[in-house]
């Protein structure tokens, strides 16, 4: 009888799809950090700008995105 032994190091997880994005909005200018896979529409708080709009899976950006956030 042969034992296998996996090292945890050799245990390949996958990176997920989704991230938080920083979104500045087109019209004030506010910062906003959103996820991109969202399930509601987001606006801006300050004006009412949309900045995201839900699309079954990953959402469609409407500002200008800053950065990535890991």
């Amino acid at each position: 009888m042969m034992i296998i032994m996996m090292s945890k190091r050799n245990i390949m997880i996958p990176k997920p799809n989704s991230n938080f994005i920083s979104v500045q909005c087109t019209e004030c200018g506010e910062k906003r950090i959103i996820f991109t896979h969202t399930t509601t529409d987001i606006n801006c708080k300050s004006c009412g700008q949309p900045l995201a709009k839900k699309a079954g899976a990953k959402a469609n950006i409407l500002g200008k995105v800053l950065n990535i956030l890991d």
